[in-house]
């Protein structure tokens, strides 16, 4: 359990260092695999990804009681892109992680596929969040709106100090370990954009969700 917890501590660093990466930065030097992880692909000019330090887990982001009650309000439809999948009543999204399904790129952050989609029936307008990276300052994401791309946007915030804590929260009948409590905000973006395409008033900084997520090492 020592080596376990030494290697999230290692994945903690490395999350708390990205800021400092840029695409100019100089490769990182290899990083031997675990066992019975896939192997790192090659490194590229800048930066190179290697695998998640668990094998596999899984993640629940419900959202906070008032923004269920304002998608239900309003008729909004949250709809998972896969891997990851709705929860029943609007309540949030499930999502599978580990190297089986992430990565980590010491330059972009660590690395998640799949997204959500919020459908809003009423106006047909439909805002997909998808290909999620966490960096320090928060989850970045590609977004589409009605099919359109829109780049790569900062979808959410949260604070270190609120999560850091918990990152090796000792998860025995789950097999792994992870954090129980970790708080995401309103983006400046997300608000506005939500606005404008439902009605729904959320303002940056307001609680949007909690991550509890456990990477597992045993069955």
């Amino acid at each position: 359990m020592r080596v376990l917890v030494r290697i999230a501590a290692l994945v903690a660093i490395l999350f708390m260092a990205t800021p400092a990466l840029s695409a100019a930065a100089s490769p990182f030097p290899p990083i031997p695999g675990l066992p019975g992880a896939p192997s790192p692909k090659p490194p590229t000019a800048s930066c190179f990804e290697f695998p998640y330090f668990g094998p596999k887990g899984h993640a629940d982001f419900d959202f906070g009681t008032e923004v269920v009650n304002l998608l239900n309000e309003r008729g909004v439809q949250v709809e998972g892109i896969d891997p990851i999948e709705a929860k029943p009543g609007n309540t949030g999204v499930y999502m599978p992680i580990g190297w089986q399904q992430d990565h980590i790129d010491p330059c972009n952050g660590v690395y998640y596929p799949g997204g959500f989609t919020l459908n809003d029936v009423q106006s047909g307008h439909r805002l997909s969040i998808h290909d999620i990276y966490l960096r320090p300052d928060g989850a970045h994401a590609q977004v589409s709106i009605d099919g359109v791309e829109q780049g790569e946007q900062l979808v959410a915030t949260y604070k270190l100090h609120e999560f850091l804590p918990g990152v090796l929260t000792p998860r025995p009948l789950e097999g792994g370990i992870g954090p129980k409590v970790w708080p995401f905000y309103v983006s400046a973006y997300l608000g506005q954009t939500v606005g404008e395409l439902t009605g729904i008033q959320l303002n940056e900084g307001d609680y949007l969700a909690n991550l509890d997520a456990v990477v597992q090492y045993v069955p």
